[in-house]
């Protein structure tokens, strides 16, 4: 790796020249590159001070990360003060296929026996089954024929006789200018006439588009049956007119339709619904899941039914019923018999007590049942302490603390490399990417080295872990060796604690109240704490607090102004030093040009003045 410190470079101050200085003009010399060799030696305090400045900056940073492995620490810490955190309950049903069971941790140890239960059903009705052609993307007209038991729509029928289409434009494509055709009374065949009145063509009518297709003949044309609109054969040419001997189209058509539905709170809401003949099943669907009402609705394709359906399982409205349809569309057309239906509530009868809830889930005593299915033979639910749980908190906490100090003691012992100073602008440009990384690496080394605010947090933590509990009952569980958890032999590991997995969930099997004590007992006496009776994760907890607050005096947090932290003010102070100090240069270097522009001026004035002297003595002669 290349030394950068004793690497020459040029300097980094130099200012943009001013124009009335003389640039070696008279003299020859490169005056820039003079005066930048003068302004190194001169740059030299500039760049310590930076270099002072940027070392104060690293350390605030790396106090700012240990402060964020100690926060990290300290909310694991905070969770473990609450007695919650220790009260882990379990729930075991002799058949999770009928009702399952989860405790929380109010729950006391209990056995409860169900001798039946039923799931809470949500209001629900069904259409009749429609016809087997029946097809939910194609418009209501078109699916007219497969409507429920046979129904057709309730519409107002017109009878036209001879209408003429005029051909504005060479096509295919004509509009016959009326909608909702009744293919039963449109005539077989379509003449086309050209300007002089002669039949050009007759044409064969379609409503089915795939018979449409299959005809190979180009006298053809389909009629869309929804929109009115003819698809010919070949192009009809611009001027020609188009007869339709007679047809039927359909007006006023009745599609109305209305639902009332019981929202979450048991209120009766009502929406009306007007729909077109162009509209698809899915349309209505769609409109009736958008409407705000507290319902969904569902078809089924395999078996053609279409379901309406609360929300909400259980009895919702005392008004009856909950769920209530009408309307040509949904009683008639779609075959909706079942006008009205009610949700049911689910029952479970615990220890001889039936109850009863809106949902599948029943609660007694901090112990929530599920329901999944309609049963009578019994199930028995038990409740006991969640040992395990316990255990798993426990060692989750044991690896927070091992590797947030083994974090904080490798900074503590990290190797400061005073050789390897922060490198400057011109030392950067001189180096390789890499160079600069292996450098800065042995530079920011050692930032805390042996700090005393974290070696003297991290050994008062030792001192509350390792210090008794007078406050526990039971004398055999007042240290953290009692229940399996000591500190490791090996000096190198620094306090890292070792479980014991065998040892420790015995005691949260044996004793699991005195075990929660040894680390949550609060220590209050008399409104003042006594620090020999708090349990091990409050005195970690204040512990872990006060170190916090130490580092942000000194380092600050990223929501503080440089004034309110002792490192941000020293910082601040380098800003002021290195603009004086910015200052100082530009008046050196201002004086440097001054004195090489006088010697520029002297240099010219001597050359004039030899050259004058020259011409007179040689002339003379």
């Amino acid at each position: 790796m290349t030394d950068p410190v004793s690497s020459s470079s040029t300097t980094q101050f130099l200012l943009p020249g001013n124009t009335n200085r003389m640039f070696g003009l008279a003299s020859g010399l490169d005056i820039d590159s003079i005066v930048g060799k003068l302004m190194q030696a001169e740059e030299v305090p500039l760049n310590q001070l930076k270099q002072q400045q940027q070392l104060l900056q690293w350390q605030q940073d790396d106090y700012r990360s240990m402060n964020s492995l100690l926060l990290d620490l300290y909310n694991t810490t905070f969770d473990m003060t609450l007695q919650s955190s220790y009260l882990a309950k379990t729930a075991q049903s002799s058949d999770e296929t009928a009702v399952s069971a989860v405790a929380s941790t109010n729950a006391g140890n209990a056995s409860y026996q169900i001798t039946s239960g039923t799931v809470a059903k949500a209001a629900s009705i069904q259409s009749a089954q429609l016809g087997a052609g029946f097809d939910p993307n194609k418009s209501l007209w078109e699916n007219r024929g497969a409507l429920a038991n046979g129904s057709s729509f309730s519409y107002t029928e017109v009878d036209v006789v001879n209408k003429d289409v005029s051909v504005a434009a060479d096509g295919t494509t004509f509009s016959l200018g009326d909608q909702y055709l009744l293919s039963t009374g449109f005539s077989n065949t379509v003449e086309v006439k050209d300007s002089s009145g002669t039949v050009t063509g007759t044409y064969n009518v379609y409503f089915d588009e795939n018979a449409y297709n299959a005809d190979p003949s180009t006298k053809k044309v389909f009629v869309n049956a929804t929109t009115g609109e003819m698809t010919f054969g070949e192009t009809l040419a611009a001027g020609s007119t188009i007869n339709i001997a007679s047809y039927s189209y359909a007006t006023n058509i009745d599609l109305s339709a209305t639902i009332t539905a019981a929202d979450a709170n048991g209120n009766l809401v009502t929406k009306n619904f007007s729909f077109t003949a162009d509209q698809t099943l899915n349309d209505v669907i769609n409109a009736i899941n958008s409407s705000g009402l507290n319902v969904t609705a569902f078809y089924g394709g395999g078996n053609r039914v279409l379901s309406i359906t609360n929300k909400n399982t259980g009895n919702l409205s005392t008004s009856s019923p909950e769920l209530f349809v009408s309307g040509t569309l949904l009683n008639t057309n779609l075959g909706f018999s079942t006008l009205g239906a009610e949700g049911a509530d689910a029952t479970l009868t615990v220890n001889g007590a039936t109850l009863t809830s809106r949902s599948n889930t029943v609660t007694v005593n901090g112990v929530t049942f599920t329901i999944k299915k309609d049963f009578t033979s019994p199930v028995s639910v038990s409740i006991t302490d969640d040992s395990s749980a316990v255990f798993d908190k426990i060692k989750a906490w044991v690896d927070k603390y091992n590797d947030t100090i083994q974090k904080i003691n490798d900074k503590l012992n990290e190797k400061r490399y005073r050789d390897y100073p922060p490198l400057t602008d011109a030392q950067k440009k001189e180096m390789s990417d890499k160079d600069i990384d292996l450098w800065n690496e042995k530079a920011m080394s050692g930032m805390l080295a042996n700090d005393t605010i974290l070696r003297s947090g991290l050994d008062q933590m030792r001192t509350d872990i390792y210090s008794a509990v007078k406050s526990v009952a039971d004398s055999a569980f007042d240290q953290l060796a009692d229940i399996g958890i000591t500190t490791s032999s090996d000096y190198t590991e620094n306090g890292k604690l070792i479980i014991d997995e065998t040892k420790l969930k015995a005691a949260i099997a044996a004793n699991p109240q005195a075990v929660m004590n040894l680390f949550t007992n609060s220590g209050d006496s008399g409104g003042t704490k006594v620090y020999d009776n708090e349990g091990i994760m409050q005195r970690l907890k204040d512990t872990i607090k006060k170190t916090m607050d130490n580092v942000y005096q000194k380092a600050g947090k990223d929501t503080y102004t440089y004034d309110q932290y002792s490192l941000g003010k020293m910082i601040h102070e380098y800003d002021d030093r290195i603009a004086a100090m910015m200052d100082h240069l530009k008046d050196v270097q201002d004086r440097y040009y001054a004195q090489f522009t006088a010697m520029e001026q002297a240099i010219q004035q001597a050359n004039m003045q030899g050259a004058f002297l020259l011409s007179n003595f040689g002339g003379g002669a």
